[in-house]
């Protein structure tokens, strides 16, 4: 890959062209949002000279069509993915960041690895000279707009549809990408056994009870559903219970509400989510509203603020320590 870079960069053209379309899930989420903001350009004869044996390489299909990768890749850029390339015992070459916001839970595991920057869409001047050999999109929105022929004139690049809906597939086809499957079935069965244990302790607290998820932005208050993240884990892995406001509003994986809700979300247990300290006016708001000390929960110490970094994120060590805080907060009551 040191020729492939040395070759690319001796025909880089450069040439800012903005923002373009944002993803779904932009900047306000926590989570890779837009397009590359710089082009590149590379001639077909340099492509073609650096392009390794096809003894080095096999052909996969991923959301965008068949790609051609490394047999073996040792230099992975998995943006918003990081999670299970740990699982999988795997250091990236550069994890995710949105200006100083990063993953923090995953930072113990991933505290030497550079910074691909997403603020004014994904750093590839930065991503160039980390000099990866394979790239992987966390979702098609990435990948629209000719962003996945800029990433991949840097390395060969995999797009996943959406990696965060469901972990388990994601780890599965990264580890057989890179070799390791072995690594992703033991981690999934860790977690289920982990599930297993949970429940049980669970039971005595939970049967019959109901529960919600808000989360707070700067300007808004969103009640979480059943679909991304928190939900898979309390609604599905977990077996409780969504209180039924959350079905009747939710249209996608959060909906927008105002205080005046408020009454009607007489939910046993609420669980917090402040997003950074340009959120902590909103969160004061909200608590110091008397329509919030009037909830079940908030009369019971039933409402728990916790790290948003892993309950807003998907992947096998991000719902362990989801699991392990349902469990300490409500059995430790």
């Amino acid at each position: 890959m040191t020729r492939f870079r040395n070759i690319l960069l001796s025909v880089l053209t450069l040439s800012v062209f903005g923002l373009l379309a944002a993803a779904c899930n932009n900047a306000s989420t926590g989570e890779p949002s837009v397009q590359p903001s710089v082009e590149i350009s590379q001639s077909a004869e340099s492509k073609e000279s650096a392009a390794p044996s096809a003894e080095q390489t096999r052909t996969v299909h991923d959301a965008v069509g068949d790609v051609v990768i490394p047999a073996n890749p040792e230099r992975i850029v998995a943006p918003y993915v990081e999670d299970a390339l740990v699982s999988l015992g795997i250091t990236p070459t550069m994890q995710w960041s949105l200006g100083s916001y990063v993953q923090d839970y995953l930072q113990p595991y991933l505290k030497d690895v550079p910074f691909l920057d997403f603020t004014d869409g994904p750093n590839l001047e930065a991503l160039l000279a980390a000099d990866p050999d394979l790239i992987v999109l966390y979702t098609t929105n990435l990948a629209k707009d000719g962003g996945y022929e800029q990433f991949s004139k840097i390395a060969p690049t995999y797009a996943f549809e959406d990696a965060t809906v469901s972990w388990k597939d994601t780890l599965n086809t990264l580890g057989d990408i890179v070799g390791k499957q072995k690594e992703a079935d033991a981690a999934i069965q860790a977690y289920e056994d982990k599930l297993t244990e949970a429940k049980a302790a669970l039971k005595p607290y939970t049967e019959g009870k109901t529960f919600a998820v808000i989360r707070i932005k700067p300007k808004e208050f969103l009640l979480m559903d059943g679909t991304y993240y928190s939900g898979p884990v309390l609604y599905q892995d977990l077996g409780l219970k969504p209180h039924p406001l959350i079905k009747e509003l939710s249209w996608d994986y959060n909906y927008p509400f105002s205080l005046e809700l408020l009454p009607d979300l007489d939910a046993d247990y609420i669980f917090l989510l402040v997003q950074g300290e340009t959120a902590r006016d909103k969160a004061n708001e909200l608590q110091n509203s008397s329509l919030w000390q009037d909830l079940p929960a908030v009369k019971n110490n039933h409402v728990f603020e916790v790290d948003i970094s892993y309950w807003m994120a998907a992947g096998a060590i991000a719902h362990s320590k989801k699991v392990d805080d349902v469990v300490r907060l409500i059995t430790q009551q």
